[in-house]
């Protein structure tokens, strides 16, 4: 029996411009009211939408709106290919396995900071450059270094998958979600970076003190 396989990503993404692009011929078309001030920043006026008359889209526009998206987004795009091209480099010459191994060596006697170390280390990067299923190969990692240092499955598990998920949460430069949102609302690319920073650090310590508590007890036994 074969199993159920998604199209490909990018026949998904036509299939979505397709669906938009007939709904252009039935859907009502409106406008909001928009100011532009001094630093650039165009917002919306409350209360200021307005039926306007139609445009249906076809499918010359259907076929010229990816290149549209690439051109309005050029600067995040180019953002997301440099960062992902780095982690690429960085992952590909295993410089991370490296140092978390150098670390358990450096540490050895004082298990308990393996785990704010390690959470700190995996939250950074999943709040620079939105570290997420990439957490994976560094699971298999840390679960036999968690089980030599006398903890659990669950400690191994934690350190860099929850570290990475507090880091994507609160992110300050992750450019999939900060970047993206704020080029769609239209604010200057990663602005209010000092308030999300302060965030990171909040979920981060919380983060690390549920799982320290947790490691503990598993420690005693």
């Amino acid at each position: 029996r074969q199993s159920i396989q998604l199209p490909h990503t990018l026949a998904l993404i036509f299939f979505s411009l397709t669906i938009v692009t007939i709904l252009t011929w039935f859907i009502p078309a409106g406008a909001y009211q928009r100011i532009t001030y001094q630093d650039d920043r165009i917002l919306v006026v409350e209360d200021s939408f307005q039926f306007i008359d139609n445009n249906p889209q076809g499918l010359f526009a259907l076929l010229k709106s990816p290149i549209k998206g690439f051109v309005q987004a050029a600067h995040i795009i180019g953002f997301i290919f440099i960062v992902g091209g780095v982690f690429g480099i960085i992952y590909k010459t295993k410089v991370i396995d490296i140092s978390i191994l150098h670390l358990a060596r450096k540490f050895a006697g004082k298990e308990i900071v393996i785990v704010p170390v390690g959470i700190i280390i995996f939250s950074l990067f999943g709040a620079v450059f939105g570290m997420s299923e990439e957490v994976i190969p560094f699971v298999l990692i840390f679960i036999p270094m968690a089980l030599a240092l006398g903890y659990d499955s669950i400690v191994g598990v934690a350190i860099p998958f929850f570290g990475a998920g507090l880091g994507f949460a609160g992110a300050f430069l992750n450019p999939f979600t900060v970047g993206i949102g704020q080029g769609i609302a239209e604010l200057p690319l990663f602005s209010g970076v000092l308030y999300r920073i302060i965030i990171w650090l909040i979920l981060t310590a919380v983060g690390i003190i549920v799982v320290m508590r947790y490691a503990a007890k598993v420690k005693k036994a």
